[in-house]
């Protein structure tokens, strides 16, 4: 129960923090012998964390959905820049499948992603702070948001981290660049798992243990990334998103070495 719990907590904390909840996830199943056959844990969890996303932004949510039918023009255009900025991994993610679900069984593809993030949130330090909002998004900034976050796909890249780093290149306002990129996962944790859980219900846990364990992994993934988003945003205010890169770089090379022995 214990492993579960644990991967929950892990999951919650590295979804939104950027240093890839997949790159943990691998390892510590690794660690854990839970590797190869938790395809319905894992989107549990993150579902669980999907939830943290609709807490934290549900007055941006609600107002999403509400300007499908009767919403202001600024809703919907939000709305369509979200769209665009799904269609790149909505394509590469339905194309390139089998070769993603290779890389979730590789700790080496994990260290090698996680070493990737690190230089990806080392480099953000040299981007001009800017405070544009979404008044001044334009869909080519969706779009460049929404192909790097295709890299994601990947164990040991941070979705969080390569959207929200994006988003700051492009001179985004830290707040909003962070907004786009949580509200942004909806649709690709949405797409990429809603399918999966349902397979995996219709097999069923192998056991009451099992089921309960999925239960308070998701629950925890939930409530930890309500504290991770709040504290992310509190450092992306202060400019301190560059100091992830000091976790991923060495923990990355750690993993790398490790796949070898």
């Amino acid at each position: 129960m214990f492993r579960y719990i644990a991967l929950g907590f892990i999951q919650g904390f590295t979804e939104f923090l950027p240093i890839s909840s997949s790159g943990h996830l691998v390892v510590l199943q690794e660690l854990f012998g839970l590797k190869g056959s938790n395809t319905l844990f894992d989107s549990l969890l993150h579902l669980g964390t999907l939830v943290s996303v609709l807490l934290i932004f549900r007055a941006r949510i609600g107002k999403l959905i509400l300007s499908v039918f009767n919403g202001s023009r600024e809703d919907r255009k939000y709305l369509l820049q979200l769209v665009i900025a799904t269609v790149p991994i909505a394509v590469v993610g339905f194309l390139a499948r089998d070769f993603v679900e290779a890389a979730f069984g590789s700790i080496r593809s994990a260290g090698i992603g996680l070493l990737i993030t690190g230089v990806v949130l080392w480099s953000v330090q040299y981007a001009r702070r800017s405070d544009r909002g979404p008044d001044s998004f334009s869909w080519r900034d969706a779009s460049f948001i929404g192909i790097a976050q295709v890299a994601a796909l990947f164990p040991g890249i941070s979705r969080s981290g390569v959207t929200i780093s994006a988003g700051l290149f492009k001179k985004l306002d830290p707040d909003f660049a962070a907004e786009f990129s949580f509200i942004l996962m909806v649709p690709a944790v949405l797409g990429a798992n809603v399918l999966k859980i349902g397979e995996g219900l219709m097999a069923g846990p192998e056991t009451s243990i099992g089921l309960w364990g999925y239960f308070l992994g998701t629950l925890t993934a939930a409530i930890t990334g309500v504290i991770a988003i709040k504290w992310l945003l509190n450092l992306l205010r202060k400019g301190e998103l560059t100091r992830f890169a000091y976790y991923c770089l060495p923990l990355g090379a750690i993993v790398l070495v490790w796949s070898f022995l």
